[in-house]
This record gives structure tokens, C-alpha cells and sequence, in this order.
């Protein structure tokens, strides 16, 4: 008998793509006012929400390993 994990809800993933859009705004933004400080920071942020997002898209790939 296999015993499935529950779902994660998809109000994590929206909330994630939520704050990856609004960090690559922010940093598009900052650029214009030539706030370069601010710009590099809120980029920093976008790259960190993109990777976060890749590590969760690849762990729900992989299969599961039997003991």
C-alpha cells in the first residue's frame, strides 16, 4: 500500500509568482529612477524567486525512492 503525500495547495505557487513578478517590477522600476542600489536589490530578489521557484518545479519531478 502506497501512502501519497497530500497536495500542496497551488496558493503557494500563485503567491510565488505573485512576488516574482512584483520583484522584477520593483527592479525595472528602480532602474528607471536610476535608483541603482534598489534596482540591483529587487533583481537580487527576482533571481532568488526564479530559483525557488525552478528547485520546486524540479522537486516535484523526480519519483519517489523505495526504501
Amino acid at each position: 500500500m502506497t501512502v501519497e503525500p497530500p497536495a500542496r495547495p497551488p496558493l503557494l505557487k500563485l503567491l510565488l509568482r505573485a512576488l516574482r513578478i512584483a520583484a522584477s517590477t520593483a527592479a525595472l522600476v528602480e532602474a528607471l529612477r536610476n535608483d541603482w542600489l534598489g534596482a540591483g536589490l529587487a533583481a537580487m530578489a527576482w533571481l532568488v524567486f526564479i530559483q525557488v521557484e525552478r528547485s520546486r518545479a524540479a522537486s516535484h519531478t523526480e519519483e519517489p525512492r523505495e526504501p
